[in-house]
Protein backbone atom coordinates (compact mmCIF):
# COMPACT_ATOMS: atom_id res chain seq x y z
CA UNK A 1 0.00 0.00 0.00
CA UNK A 2 1.26 3.48 -0.80
CA UNK A 3 0.81 6.64 1.16
CA UNK A 4 0.72 10.16 -0.19
CA UNK A 5 1.43 13.14 2.03
CA UNK A 6 -0.86 16.05 1.03
CA UNK A 7 1.79 18.83 1.21
CA UNK A 8 3.60 17.28 -1.75
CA UNK A 9 0.74 17.75 -4.18
CA UNK A 10 -0.22 21.09 -2.63
CA UNK A 11 3.30 22.37 -3.17
CA UNK A 12 3.26 21.21 -6.77
CA UNK A 13 -0.14 22.82 -7.24
CA UNK A 14 1.39 26.13 -6.17
CA UNK A 15 3.59 25.91 -9.25
CA UNK A 16 0.84 25.15 -11.72
CA UNK A 17 -2.37 26.79 -10.51
CA UNK A 18 -3.93 28.97 -13.18
CA UNK A 19 -6.27 31.95 -12.72
CA UNK A 20 -9.85 31.10 -11.83
CA UNK A 21 -11.15 32.39 -15.14
CA UNK A 22 -9.11 29.75 -16.95
CA UNK A 23 -10.15 26.84 -14.76
CA UNK A 24 -13.04 24.54 -15.50
CA UNK A 25 -14.07 21.06 -14.59
CA UNK A 26 -14.15 19.04 -17.80
CA UNK A 27 -15.76 15.68 -18.47
CA UNK A 28 -13.45 12.75 -17.81
CA UNK A 29 -11.60 10.98 -20.59
CA UNK A 30 -9.43 7.91 -20.72
CA UNK A 31 -5.79 8.98 -21.00
CA UNK A 32 -4.86 5.35 -21.69
CA UNK A 33 -7.02 5.14 -24.82
CA UNK A 34 -7.07 8.74 -26.06
CA UNK A 35 -5.24 9.43 -29.35
CA UNK A 36 -1.55 10.17 -28.83
CA UNK A 37 0.10 11.33 -32.03
CA UNK A 38 3.92 11.19 -31.94
CA UNK A 39 6.27 13.78 -33.41
CA UNK A 40 6.49 13.48 -37.19
CA UNK A 41 9.62 13.67 -39.30
CA UNK A 42 8.63 17.23 -40.22
CA UNK A 43 8.26 18.12 -36.53
CA UNK A 44 11.71 16.72 -35.77
CA UNK A 45 13.21 18.64 -38.69
CA UNK A 46 11.77 21.90 -37.36
CA UNK A 47 13.07 21.09 -33.87
CA UNK A 48 16.56 20.22 -35.12
CA UNK A 49 18.09 23.64 -34.21
CA UNK A 50 16.75 23.22 -30.67
CA UNK A 51 18.00 19.64 -30.35
CA UNK A 52 21.47 20.93 -31.22
CA UNK A 53 21.30 22.86 -27.92
CA UNK A 54 19.47 20.47 -25.60
CA UNK A 55 16.11 18.75 -25.11
CA UNK A 56 13.37 20.15 -27.36
CA UNK A 57 9.76 19.87 -26.28
CA UNK A 58 6.21 20.60 -27.39
CA UNK A 59 3.44 21.22 -24.85
CA UNK A 60 0.11 21.11 -26.65
CA UNK A 61 -2.61 23.66 -26.01
CA UNK A 62 -5.77 22.43 -24.32
CA UNK A 63 -8.07 20.39 -26.55
CA UNK A 64 -11.05 19.65 -24.28
CA UNK A 65 -11.93 17.12 -23.16
CA UNK A 66 -8.46 15.70 -23.90
CA UNK A 67 -5.57 16.63 -21.68
CA UNK A 68 -2.71 18.25 -23.62
CA UNK A 69 -0.03 15.84 -24.76
CA UNK A 70 3.65 16.53 -24.07
CA UNK A 71 6.44 15.65 -26.48
CA UNK A 72 10.22 15.68 -25.99
CA UNK A 73 13.07 14.96 -28.41
CA UNK A 74 16.83 14.81 -27.80
CA UNK A 75 19.98 13.73 -29.61
CA UNK A 76 22.09 11.08 -27.88
CA UNK A 77 25.70 10.34 -28.76
CA UNK A 78 25.30 6.58 -28.41
CA UNK A 79 24.01 3.65 -30.54
CA UNK A 80 20.25 3.19 -30.78
CA UNK A 81 20.56 -0.37 -29.44
CA UNK A 82 22.04 0.97 -26.21
CA UNK A 83 19.28 3.54 -25.81
CA UNK A 84 16.55 0.96 -26.51
CA UNK A 85 17.97 -1.43 -23.94
CA UNK A 86 17.85 1.24 -21.23
CA UNK A 87 14.32 2.42 -22.04
CA UNK A 88 12.87 -1.10 -22.33
CA UNK A 89 14.40 -2.62 -19.17
CA UNK A 90 12.23 -1.61 -16.19
CA UNK A 91 14.19 -3.74 -13.71
CA UNK A 92 17.09 -1.35 -14.32
CA UNK A 93 15.10 1.76 -13.38
CA UNK A 94 16.19 1.80 -9.70
CA UNK A 95 19.80 2.26 -10.82
CA UNK A 96 18.83 4.73 -13.53
CA UNK A 97 16.36 6.89 -11.56
CA UNK A 98 17.36 7.87 -8.00
CA UNK A 99 13.72 8.44 -6.99
CA UNK A 100 12.69 4.86 -7.89
CA UNK A 101 13.87 2.54 -5.16
CA UNK A 102 12.04 -0.64 -6.27
CA UNK A 103 10.65 -2.25 -9.43
CA UNK A 104 8.97 -5.62 -9.05
CA UNK A 105 8.31 -7.63 -12.22
CA UNK A 106 4.83 -9.16 -12.01
CA UNK A 107 4.48 -10.88 -15.40
CA UNK A 108 6.28 -11.36 -18.72
CA UNK A 109 4.46 -12.28 -21.90
CA UNK A 110 6.11 -12.09 -25.31
CA UNK A 111 7.53 -8.61 -25.79
CA UNK A 112 5.55 -7.19 -22.85
CA UNK A 113 6.35 -6.94 -19.15
CA UNK A 114 4.07 -5.86 -16.29
CA UNK A 115 5.71 -4.30 -13.27
CA UNK A 116 5.07 -2.41 -10.03
CA UNK A 117 7.20 0.64 -9.16
CA UNK A 118 7.81 2.31 -5.81
CA UNK A 119 9.26 5.64 -4.69
CA UNK A 120 10.33 6.08 -1.09
CA UNK A 121 11.74 9.30 0.38
CA UNK A 122 11.90 10.82 3.83
CA UNK A 123 8.75 12.83 3.09
CA UNK A 124 6.50 10.65 0.95
CA UNK A 125 5.99 7.30 -0.71
CA UNK A 126 4.46 6.75 -4.15
CA UNK A 127 3.70 3.64 -6.15
CA UNK A 128 1.89 2.30 -9.18
CA UNK A 129 1.63 -0.33 -11.91
CA UNK A 130 2.58 -0.24 -15.58
CA UNK A 131 2.83 -2.43 -18.67
CA UNK A 132 5.80 -2.00 -21.04
CA UNK A 133 5.78 -3.34 -24.61
CA UNK A 134 8.91 -3.25 -26.76
CA UNK A 135 8.47 -3.21 -30.56
CA UNK A 136 11.95 -3.87 -31.93
CA UNK A 137 12.70 -3.60 -35.68
CA UNK A 138 13.67 -6.64 -37.76
CA UNK A 139 17.42 -7.22 -37.71
CA UNK A 140 17.71 -6.30 -41.39
CA UNK A 141 15.68 -3.09 -40.95
CA UNK A 142 17.43 -1.39 -38.06
CA UNK A 143 16.82 2.03 -39.61
CA UNK A 144 13.11 1.73 -38.77
CA UNK A 145 13.98 2.16 -35.12
CA UNK A 146 12.38 0.96 -31.90
CA UNK A 147 9.02 1.82 -30.39
CA UNK A 148 8.45 1.29 -26.67
CA UNK A 149 4.95 1.80 -25.25
CA UNK A 150 4.40 2.21 -21.50
CA UNK A 151 0.82 2.03 -20.23
CA UNK A 152 0.52 3.31 -16.66
CA UNK A 153 -2.64 1.61 -15.50
CA UNK A 154 -2.85 2.86 -11.91
CA UNK A 155 -0.87 4.65 -9.24
CA UNK A 156 -0.21 7.83 -7.31
CA UNK A 157 1.00 9.62 -10.46
CA UNK A 158 -2.15 8.87 -12.41
CA UNK A 159 -2.80 6.80 -15.50
CA UNK A 160 -1.92 7.29 -19.14
CA UNK A 161 0.57 6.35 -21.85
CA UNK A 162 4.13 6.99 -22.94
CA UNK A 163 5.33 6.24 -26.47
CA UNK A 164 9.11 6.18 -26.92
CA UNK A 165 10.63 6.22 -30.41
CA UNK A 166 14.31 5.42 -30.80
CA UNK A 167 15.77 6.17 -34.24
CA UNK A 168 19.39 5.60 -35.30
CA UNK A 169 21.13 8.47 -37.10
CA UNK A 170 23.68 8.32 -39.92
CA UNK A 171 26.52 9.41 -37.61
CA UNK A 172 26.02 6.45 -35.25
CA UNK A 173 23.96 8.37 -32.71
CA UNK A 174 20.29 8.33 -31.78
CA UNK A 175 17.27 10.59 -31.78
CA UNK A 176 15.10 9.74 -28.78
CA UNK A 177 11.52 11.07 -28.90
CA UNK A 178 8.82 10.74 -26.25
CA UNK A 179 5.09 11.47 -26.47
CA UNK A 180 3.00 11.20 -23.32
CA UNK A 181 -0.33 12.08 -21.76
CA UNK A 182 -1.02 11.45 -18.08
CA UNK A 183 -4.17 12.11 -16.05
CA UNK A 184 -3.74 12.74 -12.33
CA UNK A 185 -7.39 13.67 -11.66
CA UNK A 186 -8.10 10.56 -9.58
CA UNK A 187 -4.52 9.68 -8.69
CA UNK A 188 -4.62 10.55 -4.98
CA UNK A 189 -6.60 12.32 -2.28
CA UNK A 190 -5.22 15.80 -2.95
CA UNK A 191 -5.81 15.83 -6.72
CA UNK A 192 -9.37 14.62 -6.16
CA UNK A 193 -9.96 17.71 -4.01
CA UNK A 194 -8.59 20.04 -6.71
CA UNK A 195 -10.60 19.25 -9.88
CA UNK A 196 -10.24 22.77 -11.30
CA UNK A 197 -6.43 22.57 -11.15
CA UNK A 198 -6.19 18.99 -12.39
CA UNK A 199 -5.17 19.83 -15.95
CA UNK A 200 -2.33 22.17 -15.04
CA UNK A 201 -1.20 19.82 -12.25
CA UNK A 202 -1.14 16.86 -14.66
CA UNK A 203 0.84 18.92 -17.16
CA UNK A 204 3.47 20.08 -14.68
CA UNK A 205 4.09 16.69 -13.08
CA UNK A 206 4.14 14.92 -16.46
CA UNK A 207 6.63 17.47 -17.82
CA UNK A 208 8.85 16.94 -14.79
CA UNK A 209 8.90 13.15 -14.61
CA UNK A 210 9.19 12.65 -18.39
CA UNK A 211 12.07 15.10 -18.67
CA UNK A 212 13.88 13.43 -15.77
CA UNK A 213 13.69 10.10 -17.61
CA UNK A 214 14.95 11.68 -20.87
CA UNK A 215 17.98 13.24 -19.18
CA UNK A 216 18.84 10.05 -17.28
CA UNK A 217 18.60 7.90 -20.42
CA UNK A 218 20.79 10.32 -22.36
CA UNK A 219 23.47 10.41 -19.65
CA UNK A 220 23.49 6.63 -19.09
CA UNK A 221 23.57 5.74 -22.80
CA UNK A 222 26.49 8.09 -23.43
CA UNK A 223 28.31 6.72 -20.37
CA UNK A 224 27.94 3.16 -21.68
CA UNK A 225 29.20 4.33 -25.08
CA UNK A 226 32.35 5.69 -23.43
CA UNK A 227 31.53 9.35 -24.03
CA UNK A 228 32.83 11.96 -21.57
CA UNK A 229 30.18 13.71 -19.43
CA UNK A 230 28.70 16.80 -21.03
CA UNK A 231 29.85 20.14 -19.59
CA UNK A 232 27.53 23.15 -19.74
CA UNK A 233 28.30 26.84 -19.78
CA UNK A 234 26.52 28.25 -16.68
CA UNK A 235 25.91 31.71 -18.18
CA UNK A 236 22.30 32.71 -18.79
CA UNK A 237 21.97 33.88 -22.39
CA UNK A 238 19.48 34.01 -25.23
CA UNK A 239 19.28 30.67 -27.10
CA UNK A 240 20.66 30.95 -30.63
CA UNK A 241 17.41 30.05 -32.41
CA UNK A 242 15.11 31.69 -34.96
CA UNK A 243 11.51 31.51 -33.77
CA UNK A 244 9.90 32.39 -37.13
CA UNK A 245 10.12 28.93 -38.77
CA UNK A 246 8.42 27.49 -35.68
CA UNK A 247 5.13 29.37 -36.15
CA UNK A 248 3.24 26.40 -37.70
CA UNK A 249 3.92 24.41 -34.53
CA UNK A 250 3.12 27.38 -32.27
CA UNK A 251 -0.44 27.45 -33.62
CA UNK A 252 -1.33 24.45 -31.44
CA UNK A 253 1.43 24.23 -28.83
CA UNK A 254 4.10 26.01 -26.83
CA UNK A 255 7.70 25.00 -27.50
CA UNK A 256 10.29 24.41 -24.79
CA UNK A 257 14.07 24.08 -24.88
CA UNK A 258 15.89 22.65 -21.89
CA UNK A 259 19.65 23.09 -21.82
CA UNK A 260 20.65 20.43 -19.32
CA UNK A 261 22.82 17.34 -19.06
CA UNK A 262 22.12 14.74 -16.40
CA UNK A 263 21.84 16.69 -13.15
CA UNK A 264 23.41 19.83 -14.63
CA UNK A 265 20.98 22.59 -15.49
CA UNK A 266 21.92 25.71 -17.41
CA UNK A 267 18.57 27.21 -18.43
CA UNK A 268 15.15 26.50 -19.88
CA UNK A 269 13.37 28.46 -22.58
CA UNK A 270 9.76 28.69 -23.75
CA UNK A 271 8.49 30.02 -27.09
CA UNK A 272 4.84 30.96 -27.29
CA UNK A 273 2.59 32.73 -29.80
CA UNK A 274 -0.03 35.38 -29.05
CA UNK A 275 -2.44 36.40 -31.86
CA UNK A 276 -2.20 40.06 -30.82
CA UNK A 277 -0.10 43.11 -31.64
CA UNK A 278 3.37 43.23 -30.15
CA UNK A 279 2.67 46.52 -28.34
CA UNK A 280 -0.37 44.98 -26.66
CA UNK A 281 1.60 41.95 -25.49
CA UNK A 282 4.39 44.13 -24.10
CA UNK A 283 1.89 46.36 -22.28
CA UNK A 284 0.87 43.36 -20.15
CA UNK A 285 4.32 41.85 -19.70
CA UNK A 286 5.76 45.24 -18.70
CA UNK A 287 3.31 45.67 -15.80
CA UNK A 288 4.77 43.78 -12.81
CA UNK A 289 1.52 43.90 -10.83
CA UNK A 290 -0.70 42.54 -13.61
CA UNK A 291 1.92 39.98 -14.60
CA UNK A 292 2.49 38.70 -11.05
CA UNK A 293 -1.16 38.58 -10.06
CA UNK A 294 -2.00 36.63 -13.22
CA UNK A 295 0.36 33.80 -12.34
CA UNK A 296 -1.32 32.37 -9.24
CA UNK A 297 -4.92 32.84 -8.18
CA UNK A 298 -4.94 34.72 -4.88
CA UNK A 299 -1.48 36.25 -5.17
CA UNK A 300 -0.88 39.97 -4.70
CA UNK A 301 1.86 42.33 -5.82
CA UNK A 302 2.81 45.83 -4.65
CA UNK A 303 5.22 48.21 -6.35
CA UNK A 304 7.82 49.45 -3.85
CA UNK A 305 9.95 51.79 -5.92
CA UNK A 306 11.74 52.73 -9.10
CA UNK A 307 15.45 52.30 -8.26
CA UNK A 308 16.64 53.27 -11.74
CA UNK A 309 15.26 54.38 -15.11
CA UNK A 310 13.26 51.66 -16.90
CA UNK A 311 13.29 49.65 -13.64
CA UNK A 312 10.53 48.77 -11.15
CA UNK A 313 10.89 46.99 -7.80
CA UNK A 314 7.93 45.16 -6.29
CA UNK A 315 6.93 42.68 -3.58
CA UNK A 316 4.67 39.71 -4.17
CA UNK A 317 2.85 37.43 -1.75
CA UNK A 318 0.79 34.24 -1.83
CA UNK A 319 -0.95 33.22 1.41
CA UNK A 320 -1.73 29.53 1.77
CA UNK A 321 -1.17 27.08 4.66
CA UNK A 322 2.05 25.05 4.41
CA UNK A 323 3.16 26.55 1.12
CA UNK A 324 2.56 30.27 1.52
CA UNK A 325 5.27 32.22 -0.25
CA UNK A 326 6.49 35.77 -0.70
CA UNK A 327 9.43 37.71 -2.02
CA UNK A 328 10.81 40.72 -3.83
CA UNK A 329 11.55 41.16 -7.53
CA UNK A 330 12.95 43.75 -9.90
CA UNK A 331 11.71 44.22 -13.47
CA UNK A 332 13.67 46.25 -15.99
CA UNK A 333 13.60 46.89 -19.72
CA UNK A 334 17.01 46.81 -21.41
CA UNK A 335 18.07 49.02 -24.29
CA UNK A 336 17.56 46.06 -26.66
CA UNK A 337 13.91 45.81 -25.42
CA UNK A 338 14.51 42.56 -23.54
CA UNK A 339 12.50 42.46 -20.30
CA UNK A 340 14.46 41.22 -17.27
CA UNK A 341 12.82 39.83 -14.14
CA UNK A 342 15.08 39.00 -11.18
CA UNK A 343 13.98 37.57 -7.83
CA UNK A 344 16.08 39.35 -5.20
CA UNK A 345 14.53 38.05 -1.98
CA UNK A 346 12.12 35.41 -0.73
CA UNK A 347 10.89 32.07 -2.01
CA UNK A 348 12.16 32.53 -5.58
CA UNK A 349 15.43 34.23 -4.65
CA UNK A 350 18.07 33.83 -7.32
CA UNK A 351 15.56 33.19 -10.12
CA UNK A 352 16.27 35.03 -13.35
CA UNK A 353 13.84 35.36 -16.27
CA UNK A 354 14.33 37.11 -19.61
CA UNK A 355 11.65 37.85 -22.24
CA UNK A 356 12.00 38.95 -25.86
CA UNK A 357 9.09 39.79 -28.17
CA UNK A 358 9.08 39.70 -31.98
CA UNK A 359 6.65 39.81 -34.87
CA UNK A 360 5.87 36.52 -36.63
CA UNK A 361 5.18 36.20 -40.39
CA UNK A 362 1.41 36.07 -39.72
CA UNK A 363 1.49 39.34 -37.77
CA UNK A 364 1.08 37.59 -34.41
CA UNK A 365 3.58 38.11 -31.59
CA UNK A 366 6.13 35.56 -30.46
CA UNK A 367 7.56 35.66 -26.95
CA UNK A 368 10.83 33.88 -26.28
CA UNK A 369 11.53 33.53 -22.57
CA UNK A 370 14.64 31.99 -21.07
CA UNK A 371 15.36 31.50 -17.40
CA UNK A 372 17.26 29.81 -14.62
CA UNK A 373 15.15 29.10 -11.56
CA UNK A 374 15.66 26.52 -8.81
CA UNK A 375 12.25 25.54 -7.46
CA UNK A 376 13.89 23.84 -4.46
CA UNK A 377 14.33 27.31 -2.99
CA UNK A 378 10.55 27.54 -2.69
CA UNK A 379 9.94 25.49 0.47
CA UNK A 380 11.02 22.35 2.28
CA UNK A 381 8.54 20.09 0.48
CA UNK A 382 9.78 21.05 -2.98
CA UNK A 383 13.33 20.67 -1.69
CA UNK A 384 12.54 17.11 -0.59
CA UNK A 385 11.03 16.30 -4.00
CA UNK A 386 14.12 17.59 -5.81
CA UNK A 387 16.43 15.79 -3.38
CA UNK A 388 14.77 12.52 -4.46
CA UNK A 389 16.07 13.17 -7.99
CA UNK A 390 18.05 16.34 -8.81
CA UNK A 391 16.78 16.27 -12.41
CA UNK A 392 13.34 17.24 -11.03
CA UNK A 393 14.78 20.75 -10.62
CA UNK A 394 14.91 21.00 -14.40
CA UNK A 395 11.37 19.91 -15.23
CA UNK A 396 9.72 21.90 -12.46
CA UNK A 397 11.60 25.00 -13.57
CA UNK A 398 10.44 24.52 -17.17
CA UNK A 399 6.85 23.97 -16.05
CA UNK A 400 6.84 27.34 -14.25
CA UNK A 401 7.81 29.00 -17.53
CA UNK A 402 4.89 27.33 -19.30
CA UNK A 403 2.68 28.60 -16.47
CA UNK A 404 3.97 32.15 -17.01
CA UNK A 405 3.39 32.00 -20.77
CA UNK A 406 -0.20 30.80 -20.34
CA UNK A 407 -0.91 33.33 -17.59
CA UNK A 408 0.07 36.12 -19.97
CA UNK A 409 -2.21 34.64 -22.65
CA UNK A 410 -5.15 34.62 -20.25
CA UNK A 411 -4.47 38.22 -19.25
CA UNK A 412 -4.17 39.39 -22.85
CA UNK A 413 -7.41 37.64 -23.84
CA UNK A 414 -9.28 39.93 -21.42
CA UNK A 415 -8.17 43.07 -23.28
CA UNK A 416 -10.10 44.29 -26.36
CA UNK A 417 -7.98 43.97 -29.47
CA UNK A 418 -8.00 47.72 -30.16
CA UNK A 419 -6.61 48.63 -26.72
CA UNK A 420 -3.48 48.18 -24.66
CA UNK A 421 -3.28 47.34 -20.99
CA UNK A 422 -2.89 50.41 -18.76
CA UNK A 423 -1.48 49.86 -15.26
CA UNK A 424 -3.33 51.33 -12.28
CA UNK A 425 -0.44 51.33 -9.81
CA UNK A 426 1.91 54.19 -8.96
CA UNK A 427 5.42 54.15 -7.50
CA UNK A 428 5.30 55.36 -3.86
CA UNK A 429 6.48 58.94 -3.68
CA UNK A 430 9.51 59.77 -1.55
CA UNK A 431 8.98 62.07 1.49
CA UNK A 432 9.07 65.71 0.47
CA UNK A 433 12.24 67.72 1.12
CA UNK A 434 12.77 71.50 0.91
CA UNK A 435 14.32 70.97 -2.51
CA UNK A 436 11.43 68.91 -3.87
CA UNK A 437 8.47 70.42 -2.04
CA UNK A 438 8.03 73.21 -4.59
CA UNK A 439 8.86 71.11 -7.61
CA UNK A 440 6.02 70.30 -9.93
CA UNK A 441 5.06 66.66 -10.29
CA UNK A 442 4.26 65.52 -13.83
CA UNK A 443 1.13 63.37 -14.08
CA UNK A 444 3.08 60.32 -15.31
CA UNK A 445 5.71 60.43 -12.57
CA UNK A 446 6.89 57.03 -11.44
CA UNK A 447 5.94 55.00 -14.52
CA UNK A 448 8.78 53.21 -16.26
CA UNK A 449 9.19 53.94 -20.00
CA UNK A 450 7.64 50.68 -21.17
CA UNK A 451 4.48 51.55 -19.24
CA UNK A 452 4.49 55.15 -20.44
CA UNK A 453 4.50 53.87 -23.99
CA UNK A 454 1.55 51.63 -23.13
CA UNK A 455 -0.48 54.61 -21.93
CA UNK A 456 0.40 56.63 -25.02
CA UNK A 457 -0.52 53.77 -27.30
CA UNK A 458 -3.91 53.47 -25.66
CA UNK A 459 -4.65 57.09 -26.50
CA UNK A 460 -4.17 56.17 -30.15
CA UNK A 461 -7.28 54.01 -30.06
CA UNK A 462 -9.23 54.56 -33.30
CA UNK A 463 -11.78 57.38 -33.09
CA UNK A 464 -14.67 55.02 -33.87
CA UNK A 465 -13.79 52.77 -30.89
CA UNK A 466 -13.52 55.79 -28.55
CA UNK A 467 -16.92 57.08 -29.68
CA UNK A 468 -18.51 53.68 -29.00
CA UNK A 469 -17.14 53.70 -25.44
CA UNK A 470 -18.27 57.31 -24.94
CA UNK A 471 -21.86 56.50 -26.00
CA UNK A 472 -21.88 53.51 -23.65
CA UNK A 473 -20.97 55.70 -20.67
CA UNK A 474 -23.71 58.27 -21.38
CA UNK A 475 -26.56 55.79 -21.65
Amino acid sequence: MTRFVPPVAVALALLCTTPTEAQETLPPHDALRAPLHPLTSRDLARLEPLMALGVAGIVEHDMPPLLPAIHYAVRIDAPAETVAEIVATPEGFPELLPAVNEVRIEERRGNSVAYHWQWQTSVFSLGGRAMLTNYAPPAAQRERGWRVVVERTEGDLGHGREVWRIRPTDDGGTVLALSTRMDLADANYVTRQMPSSGRSLSRSITMTTALAMMLRVQAEAERRAGRPPRVLDPELRRPAIDVRPLEPMLLHADIVLIEAAGEQFRQSAVITRYPRREAQVRSVMGDPVAFSEALIQGSTATVTGQPAPRTVAFDWRYDMPLVGASGSMVMREREDRVLELDATEGSMRGGRWRFETSRLPSGATAVLGWAHFDVAEGNFVLRAICDADPTFHVGLGASTEIMMARAVRIRIDRIPEAEDHVPTWRVPEAPATPETATASTPPTRGRPPVLLRSAILRRTTPLRARLRRSRGRTR
